[in-house]
């Protein structure tokens, strides 16, 4: 297919003035409209995420609302590089000639450039088209976070901004559902309604899932998530060989969420190096398939690099049926956490440090009893703080012991309404 009909098959825009319906009725994720006010700004606009996460729906719902504001079709260019593999000065070249029939440097343009990884070199050529382009509007997205943000951030320092796409929360799932969130003051009337929906969003993370059953959504997640970045993408990102062992350690993460990384013990577990070991689990994180949460030994500024723990990036992802641990790794997926605490034999699940630091306990029981509250107490007390969470199925209320502040409250509404 000769390069004009590709940009004409990506662009439909440039003859009906509007992208495809099937993508123009889907509804907005949230982050959409944070990007969308970001489009008259001078800086490169970085979306990166796991497969599957709607990134070019995303970028196409970008394009739609520069459409709905009027701007001119044919000054916004898409281009895949995950579906034609060609050289971006080509690209722009045929563009400028065949379609914009003005120099990019000369008119406002926006370009968006899907799966810019895929791309040899991408960081260089990028940076000299921002430099050379200073009124064409840069929106870029990728896959693979190694080659996306650490050479990025090198290339493009000062130039580019990140955003990650995340599979849903749970608030996104209930608004892409059509469900209505319900005041806090009305929680109580809609809970058990709530958790029936917590339990279908575990296993529908990905916004293509929402109309499947269980059985479908799980399948998808596999076949179109998982394989494809265990078999095409590491392989190809990475120039890794020994792709058995990110399958197995990929498998025992997901089987296991919550897991220690002990590099000794995998080493002799699965017979590989230590130096694959590492390689590979980080290879399989800088993919968005799991996630390492750091053990703090005694502060923000000690944290271990032993005794690090994996969990599925989101908990569709887990191949587990034990509900303690699927909650967990919901958890750890919804605040993003990157820190868990232990001491002996006292541990909490996980320690956020935003504007202060707060410990969060995650229980899967009914009925919380004070010897729960152990290990959050004497957290509180060696990091001298005063307040913690303690998240579970039913109970609700707040526990006052040594001058610490514990908040008990439900997962479905810790998920939406908590300001941690």
């Amino acid at each position: 297919m000769k390069l004009l009909d590709i940009l004409m098959e990506f662009n439909p825009w440039w003859e009906t003035g509007r992208i495809q319906d099937e993508f123009s009725k889907l509804k907005r994720r949230e982050i959409f409209f944070l990007l969308k006010e970001t489009l008259e700004k001078r800086m490169i606009e970085v979306i990166v995420g796991l497969r599957r996460v709607g990134k070019t729906v995303l970028m196409l719902h970008l394009i739609d609302f520069l459409l709905e504001k009027g701007v001119e079709p044919r000054k916004i260019l898409y281009f895949s590089f995950d579906v034609e593999k060609k050289e971006l000065d080509k690209i722009l070249r045929e563009y400028e000639e065949k379609i914009l029939r003005k120099r990019i440097k000369q008119t406002k343009v926006y370009l968006f450039l899907d799966e810019i990884h895929k791309l040899e070199n991408w960081e260089e050529k990028i940076k000299v088209l921002y430099d050379f382009s200073p009124k064409a509007k840069i929106v870029l997205s990728g896959s693979a976070s190694l080659n996306l943000m650490k050479k990025s951030r090198e290339s493009l320092a000062g130039r580019a901004k990140f955003h990650h796409l995340t599979p849903l929360t749970f608030r996104e799932f209930l608004r892409l559902r059509g469900e209505e969130i319900p005041k806090p003051e009305e929680y109580e009337i809609h809970k058990r309604k709530l958790d029936i929906l917590l339990q279908e969003f575990i296993w529908k993370g990905f916004p293509e899932t929402l109309e499947m059953n269980e059985k479908e959504a799980k399948e998808y997640a596999k076949e179109l998530v998982v394989e494809r970045i265990i078999f095409r993408d590491i392989p190809e990102n990475f120039r890794i060989e020994d792709v058995e062992i990110v399958r197995l350690l990929t498998e025992i993460i997901f089987r296991n969420p919550g897991i220690i990384l002990n590099i000794d013990s995998l080493s002799r577990d699965f017979g590989r190096h230590k130096k694959t070991i590492r390689n590979a689990l980080s290879y399989i994180e800088l993919s968005f398939l799991i996630k390492k949460v750091s053990n703090l030994r005694g502060s923000f500024l000690a944290i271990s690099r032993k005794n690090r723990k994996g969990y599925p990036f989101h908990p569709s992802l887990c191949l587990t049926e034990e509900e303690d641990k699927i909650i967990e790794s919901l958890v750890r997926s919804e605040l993003g956490a990157k820190y868990y605490w232990r001491k002996g034999a006292n541990e909490v699940d996980f320690v956020l440090k935003n504007e202060r630091i707060l410990p969060i306990e995650v229980k899967n029981i009914e009925k919380v009893d004070k010897r729960d509250l152990k290990s959050l107490i004497k957290f509180l007390s060696l990091f001298n703080l005063k307040r913690g969470y303690l998240v579970n199925k039913e109970e609700e209320g707040i526990i006052r012991l040594d001058g610490k502040k514990i908040i008990i409250v439900p997962i479905t509404k810790f998920l939406l309404y908590e300001k941690y």
